[in-house]
């Protein structure tokens, strides 16, 4: 494994450990203290709001790391985790291309809700994370043959957001990329950010047919700038009332002859439940793609 680059505020090899910036206005009458915010690097902690209602205020923090900026709720998580990502070329036509992909940006959630999702830690979907990827580069000949699967994600994406109508696809571009199929496609929605536009969608991801649970449903965004230089991609882990915490078996055994029912219908419930009954409320997670922005080189 190539270890990461790490990068930090005028170093050459750091961490960006967030930051966060607090944003709070003051419903308080004239005279209140309307300072004492506090913040904590790694612990994010908020000191002595002025009243009940200010502490019911919404809080935002911000991340701003190299060319990419964004906000999100503090409820969603304590504190964020920035990293550059090293390139990893894809050095044979006919290699799987697990972890391909060009030098990027990471941005991860830490000590977020997903910790009350009970995920299994390894799997790529267990904790929320905003990739955010190159689509080209004029000083590498070769880009398209060393990350063909940011490519092909690339244009297949162009491809989605140009329709204006039709059958919805059978399913839609991701990245990183995964050994793994979409079991189906909730939810779909188009959003638009700073500079960009995208598609947000439900699904869960698996190698066989298996039953939809809360152990492995995702949000997930997947967009590009309105430049196309930057792909970007949102990986949030959600649950949804009424599913199953957990499921066991797949395949033939599980689902003989009615799983594809079985998909359209859970798909169908999943569609008609309002936002609110999902954790966290998808209202928070598109308000960060919303606030995105992604600067030139």
């Amino acid at each position: 494994m190539i270890p990461r680059e790490l990068i930090l505020k005028g170093g050459d090899a750091t961490i960006d450990y967030g930051a966060c910036t607090m944003k709070r206005q003051s419903i308080c009458g004239p005279g209140a203290v309307t300072g004492g915010l506090a913040l904590s690097l790694l612990l994010g902690t908020i000191l002595s709001p002025c009243t009940a209602h200010a502490q019911a205020k919404k809080v935002s923090r911000s991340v701003v790391y190299r060319n990419v900026t964004l906000e999100f709720d503090a409820s969603l998580a304590k504190e964020y985790l920035a990293e550059t990502i090293p390139a990893v070329p894809l050095e044979n036509p006919t290699d799987k291309p697990d972890g391909v992909a060009p030098q990027h940006t990471l941005i991860t959630l830490k000590d977020s809700y997903a910790a009350h999702l009970h995920r299994e830690r390894s799997s790529p979907f267990a904790i929320p994370r905003i990739y955010v990827f190159p689509a080209t580069d004029n000083q590498d000949p070769r880009f398209n043959e060393e990350y063909p699967t940011l490519r092909q994600a690339v244009s297949d994406l162009n491809t989605l957001l140009g329709r204006r109508a039709g059958a919805s696809p059978e399913s839609i571009p991701f990245l990183p990329w995964a050994d793994e199929r979409q079991l189906f496609i909730g939810r779909k929605k188009m959003v638009r950010f700073r500079d960009g536009r995208g598609v947000f969608f439900l699904t869960q991801y698996d190698q066989e047919a298996a039953p939809v649970t809360n152990a492995s449903l995702v949000y997930t965004f997947q967009g590009l700038t309105d430049d196309n230089e930057w792909y970007v991609s949102a990986i949030f882990p959600v649950a949804a009332h009424g599913l199953p915490a957990s499921g066991h078996g797949g395949g033939g055994e599980a689902f003989p002859a009615g799983y594809d029912e079985y998909i359209r219908q859970t798909t169908d419930r999943l569609n008609r439940l309002p936002s609110k009954d999902f954790t966290p409320g998808m209202a928070l997670l598109e308000e960060i793609i919303r606030s995105l922005k992604v600067g030139p080189r």
